[in-house]
């Protein structure tokens, strides 16, 4: 089944994934127009004390999202090179997880490599996290964003995966 937004004709919800080892940051915006805003944002916190723990409990939590706000595209950002082989392979695990339960739900599904996305969205493929979530603030006209710097970054490629549409 294909989830569609329940909104006007012309609104699409994107949704923005920033993956990692124990905590996974959303972002949930619509688009009316040229007009993008702020939905939801924020954390999945994974405590759980082994990997098919993690795994599972990441599969649950991103579902249960999808189900509550039916996004017509996901954003994921791509693994990018890292220096501690463990965490990219943590990492790499929960893409797995992220791009399967996506593609179960039927979420259609756009990956960014996050240098992209710093490009797109602040102008500056190389930025900060403070300078990205300023730009991802005023790109959806808030003062400023609620939750750690994971939800501004998912939020981040929430946008940049609006720019396809």
């Amino acid at each position: 089944m294909t989830y569609s937004t329940g909104q006007a004709k012309n609104s699409i919800i994107f949704l923005g994934l920033d993956p990692g080892t124990t905590r996974i940051g959303y972002g949930l915006i619509k688009k009316t127009g040229g007009k993008l805003s702020l939905i939801d944002c924020g954390a999945i916190e994974i405590k759980k004390p082994s990997v098919g723990e993690r795994l599972v409990f990441l599969e649950n939590q991103l579902a249960q999202i999808v189900k509550t706000h039916r996004p017509n595209i996901a954003g994921v950002e791509k693994l990018y090179f890292a220096k501690n082989k463990k965490t990219a392979l943590g990492v790499a695990e929960a893409r797995g997880v992220m791009l399967l339960c996506l593609s179960q739900l039927k979420v259609p599904m756009l990956e960014f490599d996050p240098t992209d996305v710093k490009r797109a969205v602040a102008g500056d493929g190389h930025c900060d996290k403070k300078t990205m979530a300023r730009m991802v603030a005023i790109t959806l006209g808030e003062k400023s964003l609620p939750g750690p710097d994971d939800a501004s970054d998912a939020l981040a490629i929430a946008i940049r995966a609006s720019f396809e549409r």
